[in-house]
Parts: structure tokens; C-alpha cells; sequence
């Protein structure tokens, strides 16, 4: 439970301290699809028993999960999209993603490490991470789709 309340309260220390917060409704629709997909995923998961978030009762258990889906989660995405690079060519975007899935897969093996997590069945640390680079290019174009429908049109 410790190392989920640490991330919580890390989270939410760092988005109070270092989130511009001026793009908050740019970057507001991509975090809330992360919440979505992290509450779907989790359930799916859990339903199939791919990996658990060991704990004693079923509420701690659904502590941990609230704490992830309004959290880590959107608070992850909201960093991932405020530090985009300005040049987004696919070499750029690729060192990118790769430096957040790294973030990503360490934050997991420390939950593992730690007994606050655990993969179950055919779960592997090579699904985590292939996952990880899905998400995080349909939080890039998810964001960017959102940017351009929010830009007015041209009318010249």
C-alpha cells in the first residue's frame, strides 16, 4: 500500500509544483482517455487474472486502482504531453516515447520489487512494455487529433 500512496501524493506534489496549468484543457481530454483506458485495462485484467495488486482486503485493492486511475495515470500524461518535443519528427518522437516507457516499465518493476504488484498467468514484463508504447502513441495522437479540432479554421 506504501509505495502506491507514495506515488499518489508524488504525483500529485510534482502536477501542484511543475504542471502549466495554462494547458490544462489541451491536455485535459487525453488525461481523462488514460483515466478510461486505465480503469478499463484494470478491470479486464483483473477479470482475467493477468496481474493483481496484492492486498489484504478487496477495499485496499480498490484504494490502489482509484489511486493509479486519477493519480499516476493522468498526471503521467499531463508531464508526457506537456514536455513534447517542439520538433516531432519520428526519430525525435521515438527517443521520446522510449525515455517515458522506461519510466514506465521501472515504475512497474519497482511495484513488482516490492510485492505491490504481481503478473499472473502469461503476463510478462515484454506485454507491460509493448502496452506501454501503444499508449503512449495514442495519448500523442489523441492529443494532437484534439489540438487540431480545437483550432479555428482557416478562412482565407
Amino acid at each position: 500500500m506504501l509505495y502506491f500512496v507514495t506515488l499518489f501524493v508524488l504525483s500529485w506534489t510534482w502536477f501542484i509544483g511543475l504542471a502549466d496549468k495554462t494547458k490544462f484543457r489541451i491536455f485535459f481530454p487525453t488525461c481523462l482517455l488514460a483515466m478510461y483506458l486505465a480503469s478499463t485495462v484494470d478491470f479486464y485484467a483483473h477479470h482475467y487474472g493477468l496481474w493483481n495488486y496484492p492486498a489484504p482486503t478487496d477495499k485496499q485493492t480498490y484504494w490502489y486502482h482509484l489511486s493509479q486511475q486519477f493519480g499516476i495515470y493522468p498526471i503521467v500524461v499531463y508531464f508526457y504531453l506537456q514536455w513534447l518535443p517542439s520538433n516531432r519528427n519520428w526519430k525525435i518522437m521515438f527517443k521520446y516515447i522510449f525515455l517515458w516507457t522506461l519510466l514506465a516499465i521501472f515504475l512497474e518493476w519497482t511495484a513488482i520489487r516490492t510485492g505491490s504488484m504481481e503478473h499472473k498467468k502469461w503476463w510478462t514484463f515484454a506485454h507491460s512494455y509493448t502496452s506501454d508504447w501503444i499508449l503512449y502513441f495514442i495519448f500523442y495522437w489523441n492529443h494532437k487529433w484534439w489540438v487540431r479540432l480545437k483550432q479555428p479554421e482557416n478562412t482565407s
